[in-house]
């Protein structure tokens, strides 16, 4: 993922708004939560109700998610 990319989806997640990503490396999808700035993280809430915490730069940006609205 672009740098510009993670820090639009940081600021979407800020807002309120919805803003997911993917893990290619063990193929997870996500809600971003939150941003962890000074480590270049995302916060991540799977649809199973699991937290992650991602390097952006191992993520891909998810337009459209595949499971739907998370809970």
């Amino acid at each position: 993922m672009q740098r510009d990319r993670y820090d639009y989806l940081c600021a979407q997640a800020e807002a309120g708004n919805d803003a997911f990503v993917r893990h290619p490396g063990s193929n997870e999808e996500g809600m971003v939560t939150s941003c962890i700035m000074k480590t270049d993280h995302l916060l991540v809430k799977t649809p199973q109700g699991q937290t992650r915490c991602w390097d952006f730069h191992g993520c891909e940006d998810l337009l459209h998610p595949k499971s739907g609205p998370m809970g």
